[in-house]
């Protein structure tokens, strides 16, 4: 029997020229296409993070179940923006792939343990940064982050659906040099974190990116998976009036859902 979410998601209609956006808690998104596939963006699923640093204690415990089983979400296309336990989630990956049609989009760090682990590598594609993936529905585009030391090839997507660009700045700081490629496409949706730790964005640091790029819409994530990854939602939400006036901001729930489109 289909989950309450996963049944959410099947009957949602997505209309030409738009795209139904999820948010899968932490870092995680589900996109669902007019033509009915589904992108997934590193969904966190299980207490992967949890089990691997028992010394953190309950700092690193989920503080919300997930939405749904990794075999549930199987999704069409599985991007993996860097290799922090809370992007590739080892333990939820062999139920993320365990449609025969799943694709792995991700960077070469990520690719490597994915080898390890015994994976056919013909379903994952080493991204490049800067340079296009034509798929059917949308480009992706893998950009430049700022995540430092931690994961320095970690990246960043750009997802062109003709009508529109979203923007999922993956784990980043605001360094302006390494953030170009995304201010140069001006994408009308911006994804991005404001936890205000391990070098990301804090809440008036992503207002002011959501600004910088120009963007209409502002999506903010990574914040109140685990109690020690903090995040200050509201901080986002003062600042929001000053550093981007004309962007919305869009505060989901985890498992709420937006259409996106007709801008």
């Amino acid at each position: 029997m289909m989950n309450a979410f996963m049944k959410k998601v099947h009957e949602t209609n997505t209309s030409a020229k738009t795209v139904s956006l999820f948010w899968l808690g932490q870092a995680g998104f589900l996109l669902k296409l007019p033509n009915g596939k589904t992108i997934g963006i590193d969904p966190y699923l299980s207490e992967y993070v949890w089990h691997s640093i028992p010394q953190e204690g309950l700092g690193y415990k989920r503080l919300m179940p997930p939405p749904c089983t990794p075999e549930e979400l199987a999704p069409d296309y599985l991007l993996i923006s860097h290799e922090h336990e809370d992007h590739y989630d080892v333990d939820s990956f062999p139920g993320l792939v365990s449609n025969p049609n799943t694709h792995v989009f991700t960077n070469v760090v990520t690719a490597g343990k994915i080898r390890e682990s015994g994976f056919d590598m013909e379903r994952v594609t080493v991204l490049k940064k800067g340079v296009p993936v034509t798929l059917d529905g949308f480009t992706l585009i893998p950009v430049d982050c700022d995540h430092g030391s931690l994961a320095a090839e970690a990246l960043g997507f750009i997802l062109d659906f003709q009508d529109f660009k979203v923007y999922f700045s993956g784990d980043t700081s605001l360094t302006e040099d390494r953030l170009q490629m995304a201010l140069s496409a001006k994408p009308e949706v911006a994804i991005l974190p404001i936890n205000g730790a391990y070098g990301n964005l804090n809440g008036p640091e992503a207002a002011r990116y959501a600004g910088m790029l120009g963007s209409r819409i502002l999506i903010p994530c990574h914040f109140w998976t685990f109690a020690k990854h903090r995040g200050d939602p509201q901080s986002l939400i003062e600042a929001m009036p000053d550093q981007a006036p004309e962007c919305k901001l869009e505060l989901l729930c985890q498992c709420e859902g937006i259409t996106l489109g007709n801008f």
